[in-house]
């Protein structure tokens, strides 16, 4: 998910995404997954209640940033239930032709460098318009995208939306660079083995390290970085999780265009848990 204005230790994260009336059954390795001998757990967050001393709350007007339509709401981020679990709920909700939704961050709370990162997600059907994400930015006070970006998961591009292959295919990413005019990125945009829209939780994982970025989806390896040359990913990074409406990624920056949220209708992104884990 890109940051640019104009234009648009080992981490596991868990955040579910789904719609109001989705399925509760969980898909593979959706609980925490024991660590290995040599792992130490330093820091575990699984949501019974919004933790501040982590977690920041974030607000912006409509149109701040990838021409998205939803402004972001501190409201629109709450503790629930879904089923038997207590997650992190970011809601989008579209009421009286406007969208807002939910978006938080550990910039200056929670950070770190090199590290496995693992996300259990419940994703909702994004088809046409929704924009959910799992990604990381340079706790750096670096401008974007000197600060550099990790984007772990995204989904609902406007390919996907044209070729109707919107619940498995997915997007990862590195964008980085001195200033806007010099932005590079590299990124990845394949389908999954599976429908990753199903109403399950399913597994996103990071692992990094001085030279290389890896992702894999329930396990299943997707795309390596290599990164031992690049200078914007050797800093600590913080985590972001955000249900994004419309924008230029999906292609969709009118609201008319906006099928998967209809007036008076609402979309959740559920984050279960979130661990973070350090090799000894």
């Amino acid at each position: 998910m890109q940051m640019n204005k104009s234009t648009t230790l080992f981490i596991i994260l868990a955040w579910g995404t789904c719609t109001a009336c989705s399925s509760n059954r969980d898909g593979p390795d959706a609980s925490p997954s024991p660590s290995k001998s040599n792992e130490v757990i330093v820091f575990q967050d699984e949501f019974k209640t919004f933790n501040t001393s982590v977690w920041n709350k974030e607000t912006h007007t409509t149109g701040w940033t990838n021409q998205e339509l939803q402004f972001y709401d501190p409201a629109h981020v709450s503790i629930g239930k879904d089923g038997d679990k207590t997650v992190l709920i970011l809601t989008a909700e579209r009421k009286n032709d406007q969208i807002m939704s939910g978006r938080v961050n550990t910039k200056a709370k929670k950070s770190f460098k090199y590290g496995k990162l693992e996300a259990s997600i419940k994703l909702p059907k994004t088809a046409n318009g929704l924009w959910p994400a799992f990604w990381m930015l340079g706790d750096n006070n670096k401008e974007w995208p000197a600060c550099g970006e990790i984007d772990i998961m995204e989904m609902g591009d406007a390919e996907g939306i044209q070729s109707g292959n919107t619940s498995q295919r997915i997007n990862t990413a590195l964008h980085f660079g001195s200033d806007v005019k010099k932005h590079e990125q590299k990124y990845f945009t394949s389908n999954a083995s599976v429908n990753l829209q199903d109403g399950n939780y399913h597994l996103y994982t990071m692992v990094w390290d001085e030279n290389k970025i890896e992702v894999t989806i329930d396990s299943i390896p997707f795309n390596t970085f290599e990164i031992k040359d690049n200078p914007y990913f050797h800093d600590n990074f913080f985590i972001l999780l955000n249900l994004a409406v419309g924008g230029s990624y999906t292609g969709i920056t009118d609201i008319s265009g906006i099928t998967a949220l209809k007036e008076g209708e609402k979309a959740a992104m559920y984050v279960d848990w979130i661990k973070i884990i350090e090799t000894k």
